[in-house]
């Protein structure tokens, strides 16, 4: 391929932006051509990452495991794409598999050889760092996380670490506006009838999951909960942007759900450009027709207990995570509540949560527990699923954001 071309595609990088010409002239050597027949795997999932590929021809998807025999399809990229850039960063295992779709001509740049241009061009690696610091910010603050024990090592970290902590507070500060609790402390016509009680507990200081509840109008409530990918600043920024187009949005898409999560998907795929996916989930509640109506994105379904059978109501219906497919389809299922009803909301990090032993906390343990917490009457039901789920972690440490949002109507 022409120099030329390659340079197109290395403009079109966000990790290599504002480098000039020159500077991606010194890249270039350093690119491997290789070549991926259809079903070739060439990342897998949880192995150490060495090297930064960009898409030549072809294309290929990206998944992730859930459970033994099924997969996750989280998207698709084509020519001019780049994936496992992380890599250049550091060692850290794979978040995800990626396998070619088509016979693909690939670019592979490994870390040994980036770091010695970087060890000798310091325009380069300042530019590249600068780039980066964005997208691997969550990585870099659970390396640091790791050594919160040992405190002669933090120490040595100076002034950049305290910078770095100085602008986590403050993130983690207006992410607090993210999570909305306003409704349960000045809309008394809804407390009436809806008792709500959350908890938010950040694996690091901010975090990829999202909440919200707002009055759409007289008679109808949303609620939204997502979960970015990931965590961390860049998670953080994501749901901020999740947060402003609720707020634009739930005033007049609100009371349609397919439509308004249509259109939530749309503006998360356009304005993130397929960078980051989220899963989402929202519920609208008439409070005058006493009937609730749910719109899934990937996200599991909440635990909905029927009080008068005593039993949980399964719901069922599908639709793909936010950011992932452009013109996505999303079904909505309508149901009715009564008075002893509840709703639990929660995100991955309570199911996905290991014990020393390497065991997942999982849903029939939060299901059982939740059913066994209604039965025997505990007022608060939300502290209770927290310590059990961290006497059942013990000393392994929290790995992703916990989330839980309860609704008892």
């Amino acid at each position: 391929m022409e120099n030329e071309k390659i340079l197109d595609i290395l403009n079109h990088i966000s990790i290599f932006s504002g480098m000039g010409n020159e500077q991606l002239q010194e890249i270039i050597p350093l690119l491997k051509p290789i070549s991926c027949p259809t079903g070739t795997v060439i990342i897998n999932e949880g192995s150490h990452g060495e090297s930064m590929f960009i898409i030549n021809s072809g294309g290929v998807k990206v998944t992730r495991s859930q459970g033994e025999d099924e997969e996750i399809v989280l998207q698709h990229l084509g020519a001019g794409s780049n994936f496992g850039e992380f890599s250049l960063i550091d060692n850290l295992p794979r978040s995800a598999n990626v396998i070619s779709v088509e016979d693909s001509d690939i670019f592979q740049l490994d870390k040994t050889d980036f770091d010695r241009l970087l060890a000798g061009n310091s325009r380069i690696a300042h530019t590249f760092y600068k780039n980066c610091l964005t997208e691997t910010f969550s990585r870099f603050r659970n390396s640091i996380a790791n050594y919160t024990f040992s405190q002669h090592s933090l120490r040595e970290k100076s002034e950049q670490l305290e910078e770095i902590n100085k602008d986590l507070s403050f993130a983690k500060k207006v992410q607090s506006y993210f999570i909305n609790s306003s409704f349960q402390d000045k809309d008394d016509e809804i407390r009436e009838r809806i008792r709500p009680s959350f908890i938010y507990h950040p694996c690091i200081e901010v975090g990829g999951d999202f909440f919200n509840i707002a009055r759409i109008d007289s008679d109808h409530i949303g609620i939204i909960v997502a979960d970015v990918e990931g965590h961390g600043v860049t998670a953080a920024l994501a749901t901020g942007i999740l947060k402003s187009a609720f707020s634009i949005l739930a005033k007049d898409l609100g009371k349609t759900p397919s439509q308004f999560v249509t259109r939530l998907n749309t503006h998360f795929f356009e304005v993130l450009s397929r960078r980051l996916f989220a899963t989402c989930y929202y519920a609208l509640i008439n409070i005058r027709t006493w009937t609730l109506s749910t719109v899934k994105a990937g996200h599991y379904h909440p635990l909905f207990w029927k009080a008068s059978e005593k039993r949980f109501h399964s719901i069922k219906s599908k639709g793909p995570g936010l950011g992932i497919i452009m013109d996505a389809e999303f079904e909505v299922t309508n149901h009715e509540l009564k008075e002893g009803d509840k709703l639990l909301f929660f995100t991955d990090g309570i199911l996905e949560q290991s014990n020393p032993e390497g065991d997942m906390y999982g849903q029939k343990r939060l299901e059982a527990k939740f059913h066994d917490f209604i039965l025997s009457g505990e007022k608060n039901i939300l502290e209770c699923l927290k310590t059990d789920l961290f006497d059942y972690a013990g000393i392994t440490p929290i790995t992703d954001d916990i989330t839980m949002l309860l609704l008892e109507f």
